[in-house]
């Protein structure tokens, strides 16, 4: 099932909003590709995708959290660091599932429950937890 955007997860920055509105619709296309194993390309360009998106992101949500002093820099960073290993573990796995010519609708399943329990439990997780004490520190800081 797709996460829609909530009002409770917004950080009172329009660009960090929007980057993780974006991570979210990312994860919730590698869902709906999953559904058909056939669609190996579209998993590799849209995994791939979100490998990107994460870093550029993370990278630019750090750099504001420098610029306006946010005092857990580090923690928020440790989280990031923590999310970025999951992703590379979990394109390696869907790069395996790509290329095994024997992949069945319930590999398809298995993924899309992998994806669903670590990556978007987690992300949200991180945006209510870590992420929303940005709120008050970086209003649309640029």
């Amino acid at each position: 099932m797709p996460i829609k955007w909530d009002s409770r997860l917004s950080v009172n920055n329009h660009e960090i909003d929007m980057e993780h509105k974006l991570l979210l619709t990312i994860l919730n296309a590698l869902e709906i590709i999953l559904r058909n194993p056939h669609e190996k390309e579209s998993l590799r360009f849209f995994i791939d995708q979100l490998m990107e998106s994460a870093k550029e992101h993370f990278d630019h949500e750090e750099h504001l959290q420098i610029k306006c002093l946010f005092p857990f820099y580090e923690e928020n960073k440790k989280g990031h660091e923590a999310l970025t290993a999951e992703l590379k573990e979990i394109r390696n796995e869907i790069y395996r599932y790509i290329d095994d010519a024997n992949t069945s609708q319930e590999d398809a399943d298995n993924m899309s429950e992998k994806i669903n329990h670590v990556l978007r439990d987690w992300l949200i997780d991180h945006i209510m937890k870590s992420d929303i004490k940005m709120k008050g520190f970086m209003n649309d800081a640029r």
